[in-house]
């Protein structure tokens, strides 16, 4: 017996780092990005993964949520049987596309039919964000629940997710900037800042602040005010020593030609921008003259 799961991962578009702090976040699956775990009987507990090949257990500590999940499902089933966990797909690490809670859930999700536990969507999402926990240090649970939506999602740590079914009618570039985020130091980045100046607390909040009036500008499709909303975060972002050269680069190219707003997405410190523009076309032509200094981009119609 095999069973697998396909799970997508996510892209931040407003209120990273402020969600920890319990404002609000908007955030959108990426349905074309993916991580599909297959899960079937072996001799012995396996993981396979195009980093890592070798006893699931033994894995290296940054497979400590995947052993988790794996753990818990194990004694969900009262199971002492072997397995061999696959991971395939195409989302990098650690650039704040969401690739630890796709897989995390994903392996819920897979392990869930294979045993036919019948978990609930609570009890599933709980073990993903868990995982989230253990990977971050600190996880607000946008991710989880975004990789686990078919909609945009607004998030508040406390009320939990509301899927938004309104289209922007705009375009998002992605642009991969290569360079590996650290979702724990830039959260304790944040922390540490936070803790010792009311205006770093400030600054927070008005991040909050910036998620709201993006909610509302997305339901009236105001386009230009979303990306003045993504310009006002870029700068706050910034001013916590999130951006990198690379980021401010990039950030210059994009306005120069034709992007409504810009801002990197997700913990920083490297990871993924977002560019805001009209059209494919603006977008293709940013992508373009980035392409030189990027790893990788996508193009999403919102």
């Amino acid at each position: 017996m095999k069973t697998s799961f396909l799970a997508h991962g996510k892209v931040i578009l407003i209120g990273e780092h402020s969600v920890v702090y319990g404002y609000n976040a908007l955030a959108m699956p990426i349905m074309s990005l993916h991580i599909k775990t297959t899960v079937e009987p072996a001799t012995q507990m396996w993981m396979d993964t195009a980093h890592y090949q070798g006893s699931f257990f033994m894995a290296p500590s940054e497979y400590d949520g995947l052993k988790y999940v794996v753990k818990t499902m194990l004694e969900k089933a009262n199971s002492t049987e072997t397995l061999k966990i696959t991971y395939t797909g195409e989302i990098p690490i650690e650039r704040g596309l969401g690739s630890s809670a796709t897989v995390a859930l994903a392996t819920t999700r897979a392990m869930n039919d294979y045993f036919k536990l019948n978990l609930s969507e609570n009890e599933i999402i709980a073990i993903t964000n868990h995982a989230e926990m253990i990977n971050h240090g600190k996880a607000s649970g946008l991710d989880a629940a975004t990789v686990n939506s078919n909609y945009l999602v607004f998030f508040n740590k406390k009320a939990g997710p509301t899927a938004l079914r309104a289209k922007l009618n705009s375009t998002l570039l992605i642009m991969d900037t290569g360079e590996l985020g650290s979702t724990k130091k830039a959260v304790s980045l944040v922390h540490e800042q936070v803790a010792t100046d009311p205006k770093a607390a400030a600054k927070i909040a008005k991040l909050g602040k910036l998620a709201d009036e993006a909610k509302s500008a997305w339901l009236k499709k105001d386009q230009a005010q979303i990306g003045t909303i993504f310009n006002q975060a870029q700068a706050i972002l910034h001013s916590f020593c999130l951006s990198t050269s690379k980021i401010d680069q990039l950030q210059k190219i994009a306005l120069a030609n034709g992007a409504l707003g810009f801002k990197l997405s997700g913990s920083g410190l490297g990871g993924i921008v977002i560019a805001l523009c009209h059209n494919s076309e603006i977008a293709q032509k940013i992508a373009a003259k980035c392409q030189n200094i990027i790893a990788n981009s996508w193009i999403e119609e919102i």
